[in-house]
């Protein structure tokens, strides 16, 4: 079953995390092709800009997310009906990261090796709820919520969803804590769509523990 899985997302995508694939070269940085780009150990590239350090992408994702709620979070935490129904997002939205957390982390082990994936942000996502890695009672947690917002009036379920705001700094915490771990900064190129890691210089010759 796990391989048959797999072998979707590969045809649709072109990866899958838990699936072995050969290292594939990065083709261009910043727009401008090169022949020998940077392995691990040989540092992140002078002219990087940064907003190719994943890091900070997501940083701007997170600050927009937020502020974007910052006026619907005032007016849904001011109800009493309201206000239970968007900590039941924001405690939803961390289970539902405790397994695409780990669905992450994986394919940052893929990164580490020196090998390069291929795909956007979006797709990604999509590829983790397509795998079947949510296990069954959380769904049907998430059914039976969504089931009581359905009866709880109209804003409900925008309070619900409201609670989910909060999701991008929850990956901001694990792509820094990855990079502090293993010496190495998380990259994403838009023209090329592909996700590499690169080694920090004085990291080089320190052992990365497994």
């Amino acid at each position: 079953m796990t391989t048959g899985i797999s072998e979707v997302i590969r045809g649709w995508l072109g990866w899958c995390p838990q699936e072995c694939t050969p290292p594939r070269q990065l083709l261009a940085l910043n727009g401008d092709r090169v022949s020998n780009a940077p392995i691990q150990g040989e540092g992140i590239p002078k002219h990087t800009g940064l907003l190719q350090r994943y890091r900070n992408q997501v940083l701007l994702l997170a600050v927009s997310f937020t502020f974007a709620a910052i006026p619907a979070i005032a007016y849904f935490h001011a109800d009493d009906l309201t206000r239970p129904m968007m900590y039941a997002g924001v405690i939803t939205g961390l289970g539902l990261f405790a397994f695409f957390g780990k669905w992450l982390w994986n394919s940052f082990g893929m990164l580490e090796k020196g090998m390069t994936i291929k795909t956007g942000p979006g797709a990604y996502i999509i590829s983790f709820f397509i795998a079947g890695i949510i296990p069954r009672w959380f769904i049907l947690l998430i059914a039976g919520i969504l089931l009581i917002i359905s009866f709880a009036g109209v804003l409900a379920f925008p309070a619900f969803v409201v609670g989910f705001a909060f999701v991008p700094w929850y990956v901001l915490v694990l792509i820094v804590l990855w990079e502090r771990r293993t010496g190495s900064t998380l990259m994403f190129d838009k023209k090329t769509r592909s996700f590499r890691a690169m080694r920090h210089p004085s990291a080089s010759s320190v052992p990365v523990s497994q």
